[in-house]
C-alpha cells in the first residue's frame, strides 16, 4: 500500500480517527479497531458483550499509539505530504504524549502478539514507542516546526541508550524479551521502522547482535517469535531479516519460512502463525498481515 497506493493507508486510519473522536471512546490512547466488517460501529476486540464496555486489560495502548504515529509518518514520507497528518494533529499529539509517559518501559499489557499473553517491560514494544516519538518529530520537521521536531527527536534519542542498557544481557549477546528477564530473547521486529523511515536512532550493532541471536535460536522452519514458545510469525520473521540490510541475513530469515510453505502437512492458505520446529500451522489462515512479507521492498529513507 505504501508503495503503490498510500491513499489506501489513509483509508485504514480514517475510521480509527473518527471512532477516537466519538463519545464512545473514553481513553487517551489509540483504539485497537473501529468495528467488525462491514459495519464500523465501535471497537470489537476486548469488548464485554454483556455490558457493552471495553475491558481495559484487553487493550493495547502502547502498541496502537505507536502504530498510528508510525503509519502517519510513513504516509507523509511516501507522499512527500504531511497534510493528512496535519488534519489529525490534535489526536496525534495526545497519543505521542501517552507514549512519553508510558512507552519507554511499558506496564503489563498486551501487544499485537496477544496470543502470547500479557508482558510487562516488553523490550520490543518499547522499541515501537521510541520509533514512534522520532516519527512524530519527523512529521513536525516536514511541517516546518523546527522546535517541535527538535524536542521530540531529542526525547527519542535520549531513550535509545536507556533501552540498550535495560535490554542488554539477553541470550547469545542479543537483547532481552523484557527488561526484567535476563538470558531471554525475542524478535525485535519493531526495529524495522527505524531503518525503513530512515530515522537512524539505534546503532547498527543492535541489529547485528540481534541477527547473531536469531541464527543461534533458529529452528528448521524459521526463527521462533521469542524464547517462550516454538511458534513464530511469518511476517515478523521477514521484518527481522531486514534489520541489518544485508541480503544474506534476509535470505537466512526467509529460508525457514520458505521450507514451511513447501513442507507443512497442513494444506491451508498461507498461515502467518505456525510452529517453527514442526512446520504445523498453529492458527490464522490467509490474513492480510501476510502482506508484511513484502517489507524488504519498502525503503522510504
Amino acid at each position: 500500500f505504501l508503495i503503490y497506493n498510500p491513499e489506501l493507508v489513509k483509508g485504514m486510519m480514517r475510521p480509527i480517527y473518527k471512532f477516537t473522536r466519538s463519545e464512545a471512546w473514553k481513553y487517551d490512547f489509540a483504539p485497537h479497531d473501529a468495528g467488525q466488517y462491514p459495519i464500523l460501529n465501535g471497537q470489537v476486540y476486548g469488548l464485554n458483550r454483556e455490558t457493552g464496555e471495553l475491558m481495559f486489560h484487553k487493550q493495547m495502548p502502547v502498541e496502537e499509539c505507536g502504530n498510528m504515529l508510525i503509519m502517519e509518518t510513513a504516509v507523509a514520507i511516501a507522499t512527500h505530504d504531511v497534510s493528512f497528518a496535519a488534519e489529525h494533529m490534535d489526536v496525534l499529539d495526545g497519543w505521542v504524549k501517552y507514549l512519553i509517559d508510558n512507552g519507554r518501559d511499558p506496564a503489563n499489557q498486551l501487544c499485537t502478539d496477544d496470543f502470547a499473553g500479557h508482558l510487562a517491560h516488553n523490550a520490543n514494544l518499547s522499541v515501537k514507542s521510541i520509533v514512534a516519538l522520532a516519527s512524530f518529530a519527523e512529521m513536525a520537521r516536514m511541517r516546518g516546526e523546527g522546535n517541535v521536531a527538535a524536542k521530540y527527536r531529542a526525547l527519542a534519542e535520549a531513550m535509545v541508550p536507556k533501552w540498550i542498557e535495560a535490554a542488554k544481557g539477553g541470550a547469545y549477546g542479543g537483547s532481552r524479551i523484557a527488561f526484567d528477564r535476563p538470558g531471554t530473547w525475542s524478535l525485535k521486529y519493531n526495529l524495522v521502522w527505524d531503518r525503513v523511515l530512515g530515522l537512524g536512532l539505534f546503532p547498527p550493532e543492535v541489529a547485528e547482535a540481534e541477527m547473531k541471536t536469531y541464527r543461534v535460536v533458529a529452528s528448521e522452519y524459521g526463527v521462533p517469535l521469542d524464547c517462550r514458545k516454538t511458534y513464530t510469525k511469518a511476517d515478523w520473521i521477514v521484518w527481522a531479516g531486514t534489520l541489518t540490510g544485508r541480503r544474506e541475513d534476509l535470505e537466512f530469515a526467509c529460508e525457514g519460512l520458505h521450507r514451511f510453505l513447501c513442507e507443512t502437512p497442513d494444506r491451508v492458505p498461507f498461515s502467518d502463525w505456525y510452529m517453527s520446529d514442526s512446520g504445523l500451522y498453529r492458527a490464522f489462515i490467509a490474513r492480510s498481515v501476510v502482506g508484511g512479507v513484502f517489507m524488504p521492498v519498502v525503503d522510504l529513507s
